[in-house]
């Protein structure tokens, strides 16, 4: 019998996982929009906004019924809905939020259009190859993004880059939960500064650049077919963006969207397998190092 370690094993389960075969073998168009649906009714559960109530519920409609699903004014009244809260809330929106908006309304042009994995291809790759493409764009206008100081302030008060800050930039967990406590009360209280190391400094800069580096690449790759390496490998880089950003950041929402408009543009299918592996396992493997890294801090005392 063959033994399998590491990415090795992961590869072997992903290519022989019978679930993952069979809901591939699904019409594209039919799991596209079940997947789609499925992020519109979970996305931002945790932060419930009352006008994102109608859409969630046109969205458990239309995965209870087959001709629903597939239904042309439902996909219509879903987009409008969506569109609606984002033009209402709009201040209070994340990039998530309008990127998955983006979306549904590709999924009801491809619904009403006659050739939809054509639709659903050339959106997906445009949309994630222009979303990078203005993220790098300003990142490399604004200066506190290039001195590095944008992400060190970020690492000293974002609770969900406390592991980066803690492991990577030796930050104490104490110093990192008083930084955030002075930055709330910075209305009422003389200002001082925030506790922070050389290193996390250091790191701040090196990362920053090391997000301008990927993001670039990803815009490069899926927007630049005259680069044909790049561009026949996008999947690899997009992958190598995503897991390497949102084990660190764990950002469900954006991850979600990626992997399906990945999914939608990619053409492999043993590529294919792991955009929809990934995807349905990331309940699990993105939030894993937040949840190893809690309880080594918060009951063995390495704070």
């Amino acid at each position: 019998m063959i033994r399998h370690s590491g990415i090795g094993a992961f590869w072997h389960w992903v290519r022989a996982n019978p679930m993952i075969t069979r809901l591939l073998s699904l019409p594209r168009t039919q799991l596209l929009l079940g997947l789609t649906l499925i992020l519109v009714l979970l996305h931002g559960i945790d932060e419930f906004m009352w006008t994102t109530l109608p859409a969630r519920c046109l969205a458990v409609a239309m995965l209870l019924s087959r001709e629903w699903l597939r239904s042309r004014w439902a996909w219509l009244g879903l987009a409008v809905l969506l569109g609606g809260h984002t033009i209402w809330a709009w201040s209070a929106l994340v990039n998530h939020d309008y990127m998955i908006a983006y979306w549904v309304g590709v999924c009801a042009i491809a619904v009403w259009s006659k050739a939809p994995k054509h639709v659903f291809a050339w959106n997906a790759r445009l949309l994630i190859g222009l979303c990078f493409l203005f993220a790098t764009a300003w990142k490399l206008i604004s200066g506190e993004y290039l001195d590095g100081s944008f992400l060190h302030l970020t690492f000293l008060l974002d609770a969900r880059l406390e592991m980066g800050a803690a492991l990577l930039g030796g930050v104490s967990l104490d110093a990192l939960a008083a930084n955030r406590d002075l930055f709330e009360s910075l209305g009422i209280v003389t200002p001082a500064t925030l506790e922070t190391t050389p290193l996390l400094s250091t790191i701040s800069v090196v990362l920053s650049y090391w997000t301008i580096l990927i993001e670039g690449l990803v815009a490069l790759a899926f927007l630049a077919p005259g680069i044909k390496y790049l561009y026949d490998n996008r999947e690899w880089v997009l992958l190598l963006f995503i897991v390497t950003t949102y084990t660190v950041i764990p950002v469900l929402g954006f991850g979600g969207i990626l992997f399906i408009m990945g999914l939608a543009q990619c053409k492999q299918p043993n590529r294919q397998k792991i955009y929809l592996t990934l995807l349905l396992l990331m309940p699990i493997w993105m939030p894993l190092p937040q949840a190893l890294f809690y309880v080594a801090g918060r009951f063995l005392g390495t704070s």
